[in-house]
């Protein structure tokens, strides 16, 4: 059986008009939240709220133990992903 561990960060990439209501619940809930947008001005209210914020996915992913996102399509979800600003560049060993 493998061993639970907690949770520390929370980090979300895609801010648009459904992620930025997914990223206020986890906010809400008292999840430290970690996130990145393409526009960062999508962001201010989670900002304001107390999101922290990441200049890449890349670093979105290197903060946080979970990291979920919210894109447009499969072309955005890949350029996010891949690259050495990426999230999987930035992932820890045990992240998910």
């Amino acid at each position: 059986m493998s061993e639970l561990r907690s949770i520390e960060r929370v980090g979300f990439v895609g801010l648009g008009a459904m992620g930025s209501g997914i990223a206020h619940r986890i906010l809400d809930a008292g999840h430290p939240l970690v996130g990145w947008n393409r526009t960062k001005s999508k962001a201010d209210d989670l900002l304001a709220a107390g999101m922290g914020w990441a200049d890449t996915p890349r670093e979105v992913a290197a903060q946080c133990d979970v990291v979920f996102t919210m894109l447009t399509n499969t072309t955005a979800i890949q350029a996010n992903a891949r690259g050495e600003d990426g999230i999987l560049a930035g992932l820890r060993p045990g992240s998910i």
